[in-house]
């Protein structure tokens, strides 16, 4: 029997050394967890707390799927895309590769919704891997466990339930982040790439498309060859445009549509009327990284301040900054960077975001918004 014991306990150690081991397999079972967990919630705020009576808040077009809830807002139209395609300009602001790879997807997998969360869930894989990576290169980390521990504070990010849903995020954050370790690596080519499908995303993606080329010449890749990169790395954007000119004749289509959506409608009045603690919160970071950053890694901190942009072209203000601020990666690093030594700190900081984590992820799986 003591023999038996000690061969499964050996099993487990060798099982154990070979996850901690593996990037790939630390990032699987982070967002394995994350994944558990948030529909876990979703699902108990279905039963105890009132759903958003607003029918155009859900995605209603599959009433006996049990994870309809994960498809909230912008959800169902990024999903109504991928079944139908661009059927008005309305739309044209909601950017093509998440329908299109969701699309993909459904040729494979009969319900539209599991495809698209498939795309997400997946992305997600793909997005905690990189940020490892990255960690690891920013910051000379050797130990996976330890990396592990700064990757927490992305996916319990207090929005990254948008990681989870019928959204771009999780897309998004595996190309921009593949994008920003390729470029820190050196490695133009897989980062244009990269970044050229993250353009054909979502608009932000251009604030990565700039981020690279701060990081290139950092590397002194040379401007010439930077500015190459840029342009094709600002390619997806190019094709979207074309699509929009011969469809709705408007090469500038999603502009317009944003206006309607929400963009570009909006002054310094309007933002004050809407300020609120949690805005506040999101704005003290992300000015909190653009000045931790400014004398460490200036790249970071002018790509944090980018973001600061979004109020001033936002129709509804602040509608959705919270949202747009996970993809501000330098605060996530300035956190863990700040904390990493202290074991108070980073526990306190951890604890906060993911409480916050939890309330929009009930909020959001009720229907109401989520950042």
């Amino acid at each position: 029997m003591e023999s038996v014991l000690l061969s499964m306990r050996q099993k487990q150690r060798a099982l154990y050394g070979l996850i901690v081991r593996s990037e790939f397999l630390v990032a699987l079972v982070i967002s394995l967890a994350v994944i558990i967990v948030g529909v876990g919630l979703g699902r108990e705020n279905n039963k105890v707390v009132p759903v958003n009576t607003v029918a155009s808040s859900h995605y209603n077009l599959e009433p006996n799927n049990r994870l309809s809830f994960m498809s909230n807002w912008d959800g169902p139209i990024y999903l109504g895309i991928a079944k139908n395609g661009y059927t008005n300009k309305a739309e044209a602001n909601f950017f093509p590769l998440y329908p299109i790879v969701t699309r993909l997807v459904h040729s494979v997998i009969p319900s539209m919704l599991d495809s698209a969360l498939c795309v997400s869930w997946l992305s997600l894989v793909g997005a905690v891997y990189f940020f490892i990576r990255i960690l690891k290169h920013l910051f000379r980390i050797k130990d996976n466990i330890e990396a592990a521990r700064g990757t927490l504070l992305f996916v319990l990010f207090p929005t990254a339930v948008f990681l989870l849903a019928t959204y771009t995020e999780s897309l998004f954050a595996f190309l921009a982040l593949g994008c920003i370790y390729f470029s820190l690596h050196k490695k133009y080519i897989p980062a244009a790439i990269f970044a050229a499908f993250l353009t054909a995303t979502h608009l932000t993606g251009l604030f990565v498309v700039g981020l690279m080329g701060l990081l290139l010449l950092d590397k002194k890749f040379g401007l010439v060859k930077t500015i190459l990169t840029m342009i094709v790395g600002s390619s997806g954007l190019a094709m979207y445009m074309i699509y929009q000119d011969v469809h709705f004749h408007n090469a500038f289509a999603f502009v317009s549509a944003q206006k309607a959506h929400s963009w570009v409608n909006v002054g310094p009045s309007h933002l004050l009327s809407e300020f609120a603690t949690l805005n506040a919160i999101f704005i003290i970071l992300v000015l909190c990284a653009a000045l931790y950053w400014w004398k460490r890694r200036r790249s970071f901190s002018i790509y944090s301040l980018l973001f600061l942009s979004i109020l001033f072209v936002g129709g509804k203000g602040f509608s959705g900054f919270g949202r747009y601020t996970l993809m501000a990666f330098p605060i996530e690093f300035m956190i863990y960077d700040y904390c990493r030594n202290k074991k108070l700190a980073y526990s306190l900081a951890l604890i906060f975001t993911a409480i916050l984590w939890m309330f929009f992820t009930l909020r959001y799986a009720g229907g109401y918004t989520g950042g």
